[in-house]
């Protein structure tokens, strides 16, 4: 009898595991926490609109994972950074997968709903149109794909903003949207890198992949410099908004740009520059307070 216990135990954990594998909770996590620093950007109020919109942007974030893992189930069979994942694994069938997206996608948008604002409800519809359609087929056929996928992970700010009452077309809100952007880029070009053996073996020839390999250093320069500028930028509408004092945003910059010294094509973690950007969207919520 113990011994079933246990088992019955163990089968519950491995369940368990495979479902945050599947959502990408930790992933989902900090989307949710962004999607609600972008609400409290416009309204620095605690309200259930704001965990509303986090809410629903963890659940998309956790229905898209699963909906792209069910469609590269095979593909993600072939790379050793996606090949324990509990589809290419059996652990759960591509069925029961597609089915707790689509319910993650519903709570999305009951939970977006609840905000009242439409805007979001779109912009949610975008998501998953841009990533589960639009950057799935692209990645394999386009060397764009990435840019056009980014657009997707650059929106949970935005998508905060306009559950809080914001305008989608507001100068403050794209701008760190932009520094979003550009902080996801480079992850898809240092996958690349660090795997280039896998995705040549595999997928060659893929487009993505002979042009970040024999462009990779310029690259990641001028994705540098971009984020760097678009850093810049929000600080410039923060000054005008916020009234922030242009030393803080001139300081930073400074700093940041010196330090384009730095063996960029060496990095195999760019966990750095998210964590950077949470904090400027974090700071520029306190100034709100």
């Amino acid at each position: 009898m113990n011994i079933y216990r246990l088992e019955s135990k163990l089968d519950a954990r491995r369940m368990v595991a495979n479902v945050v594998v599947l959502g990408r909770f930790p992933l989902s996590f900090v989307v949710a926490v962004v999607s609600m620093l972008g609400y409290f950007l416009h309204t620095p109020d605690v309200t259930c609109g704001a965990f509303a919109a986090g809410l629903g942007s963890f659940f998309l974030c956790a229905g898209c994972s699963a909906l792209n893992q069910v469609q590269e189930k095979r593909t993600d069979g072939y790379f050793s950074r996606t090949v324990l994942r509990p589809l290419p694994q059996g652990y759960l069938s591509a069925k029961m997968a597609a089915l707790m997206g689509g319910v993650w996608i519903g709570l999305a948008a009951s939970l977006y709903a609840m905000t009242g604002s439409v805007q979001t409800l779109a912009l949610g519809a975008g998501v998953v149109v841009v990533y589960n359609g639009m950057y799935t087929a692209l990645k394999r056929r386009s060397s764009i794909a990435l840019l056009v996928g980014c657009v997707a992970g650059a929106l949970p700010p935005l998508m905060g903003w306009v559950a809080a009452g914001g305008s989608i077309t507001d100068p403050l809100i794209l701008t760190n949207c932009t520094i979003w952007y550009f902080a996801q880029i480079a992850h898809g070009w240092v996958q690349i890198y660090t795997h280039k053996e896998e995705y040549l073996s595999r997928f060659s020839p893929l487009v993505v992949s002979y042009f970040v390999l024999m462009h990779h250093k310029v690259l990641m320069r001028v994705w540098y410099f971009a984020y760097i500028c678009s850093i810049m930028s929000f600080a410039l509408v923060c000054t005008w908004t916020l009234g922030v004092s242009s030393l803080v945003g001139a300081f930073l910059g400074g700093i940041l740009l010196l330090g384009s010294v730095l063996p960029l094509t060496r990095l195999t973690s760019l966990r750095l520059f998210d964590i950077a950007s949470m904090c400027i969207l974090l700071g520029a919520v306190l100034v709100q307070l």
